[in-house]
């Protein structure tokens, strides 16, 4: 009886070493999916502060830059006004 159990024993110890190695990949395969959804989310989230961020300032650059714009063309329209009115 003896004989039996030992076998018994590495048996089951051996089912339990294989199911605790299965359980040990699946919580590392878990863990490093969660690293990388972590990485990715991170990612994404600056992606979009930075979105936030440029539209707002892009959009400062370019009424910036169509205000000069438009001051220019509207002092060069006064001068050729002005000089219409002087002939």
């Amino acid at each position: 009886m003896d004989s039996s159990s030992g076998t018994s024993n590495n048996s089951s110890s051996g089912k339990n070493s294989s199911g605790l190695q299965a359980l040990q990949k699946q919580h590392e395969e878990q863990t490093r999916k969660i690293e990388k959804l972590k990485s990715q989310i991170d990612s994404v989230k600056l992606d979009l502060e930075k979105k936030m961020k440029e539209p707002s300032g892009d959009k400062k650059e370019v009424f910036k830059s169509l205000s000069d714009k438009y001051n220019s063309l509207r002092e060069e329209y006064n001068a050729l006004l002005a000089e219409k009115s002087r002939e």
